[in-house]
């Protein structure tokens, strides 16, 4: 039975969300700032008397907060508005991240004496993981506050690069969590040779997960605009349409090869870019009607883990998640000028691509995956992290709200007031 007042408790709590998401905007910083400090100063007895759910609970509750933001960064990107700027977008959106990946990687593997205690290579890599994906709904509240004249093209260019930075994110996620699993805790064997061993393996689940995704999300963004007209008798029925949609194309994609994830973003985009005949609907109206329900998967993720934060780890952790904050920003940087070379017409727009990277929810909806997989980890007992756990998801709680903090500040200060140009 939930306990009295759960529900008084939860309606107070998405009302205070939505209260400091207004007085975040207001100061011109991203909402997810306010609703993460929200989270992390309610007290902790209350994530006891009233979340009364375990740990399955949770992961079924991120799963689907994450589904259904990958699916409205689908139905939100927008082709025809990037046309010509894509390349730059795919590009950014993987080898950009993984360079971003690589270099934080190293360097928390260089700052790991800070950690009390330690920190196993196969934890500090899979931690860093969880901050390769950059966040659409951050984004977008920075834009805004910035005030300046940015192209129309640019930000959905950076929408586009938010969302496969996401599914880029996730795939390497999987990758790295698969080739650290141990059988056993125990019999010593390097790790250059379990990484050899099972890196074929691995990199054939990757594209195991692309194929079912594609698959999946094609013959549900195929089929959806058709069964539209025969279901749907009025506006208001598109949003249980498209949480169906959703739905359906992460379960198709799960049931074909575990691409479950990249099925509802292929499934959005086709959805927003296929061109076929509504009878009665714009095409735009599943994004406009899933709006509120995106925001509300955002504030459930970013409150979730302001409430499963520990205190005593978050200062703990404190240090080192500064220098990693710092770190995070300027791996950015190398990684879009390896990407993107910024040239002397473009070099407004190369600064906003570079100081755009904004984490937020997805990354702390992986942080709860993460903690989830150590124990499972080769070189890590089920004793040792019981311990990392809380500790690196602070370290992520961390990084995150520095970022959020830093980056708009530093923009503001440097960007000028234009980014004419264009990318190459």
């Amino acid at each position: 039975m939930l306990p009295r007042g759960f529900f008084l408790v939860l309606g107070l709590l998405y009302l205070a969300a939505l209260a400091v998401d207004r007085l975040a905007a207001y100061g011109r910083l991203p909402g997810a700032v306010g609703v993460l400090l929200l989270g992390l100063s309610l007290p902790t007895e209350w994530l006891h008397q009233y979340q009364p759910v375990g740990p399955l609970q949770l992961e079924t509750l991120h799963r689907v907060s994450l589904a259904l933001l990958i699916f409205y960064a689908g139905l939100k990107t927008n082709l025809r508005r990037i046309r010509g700027m894509t390349a730059p977008g795919l590009r950014l959106g993987s080898v950009g991240v993984l360079i971003t990946i690589a270099i934080t990687g190293v360097a928390l593997l260089l700052l790991a004496p800070l950690m009390p205690g330690g920190l196993p290579p196969a934890a500090a890599g899979l931690a860093v993981c969880c901050l390769g994906p950059t966040d659409r709904g951050a984004i977008e509240d920075l834009l805004e506050s910035l005030r300046h004249r940015i192209s129309g093209r640019l930000c959905h260019l950076l929408q586009f690069e938010a969302a496969l930075s996401t599914l880029t994110g996730l795939l390497c996620f999987s990758l790295v969590a698969g080739l650290l699993q141990g059988q056993a805790h125990s019999g010593p064997i390097a790790l250059h040779g379990l990484l050899a061993a099972r890196l074929p393996e691995q990199l054939g689940q990757v594209l195991l997960h692309l194929l079912a995704g594609l698959l999946a999300g094609g013959a549900v963004g195929v089929l959806a605009p058709r069964l539209m007209d025969v279901l749907v008798r009025s506006e208001q029925m598109l949003l249980l349409v498209a949480v169906a949609f959703a739905f359906v194309a992460f379960g198709l994609g799960q049931l074909l090869g575990g691409g479950g994830m990249v099925a509802v973003y292929v499934a959005g985009v086709l959805l927003s870019n296929g061109h076929f005949q509504m009878d009665r609907f714009e095409q735009h109206a599943l994004g406009r009607v899933l709006y509120p329900l995106n925001t509300a998967a955002e504030l459930t993720v970013l409150l979730m883990l302001g409430l499963l934060v520990e205190p005593a780890a978050l200062i703990a952790m404190l240090p080192l998640g500064l220098l990693l904050a710092i770190v995070l920003p300027l791996a950015r940087s190398l990684a879009v000028w390896v990407v993107l070379p910024a040239t002397p017409g473009a070099r407004y727009e190369w600064w906003l691509l570079t100081g755009c990277g904004l984490r937020a929810a997805v990354p702390l909806a992986l942080a709860v995956s993460m903690t989830e997989e150590l124990p499972h980890l080769r070189g890590i007992t089920p004793a040792l992290a019981e311990s990392l756990g809380p500790q690196l998801m602070a370290l992520i709680f961390v990084v995150v709200l520095v970022d959020l903090l830093l980056q708009p500040l530093v923009l503001r200060r440097f960007l000028p007031f234009s980014t004419e140009g264009s990318l190459p």
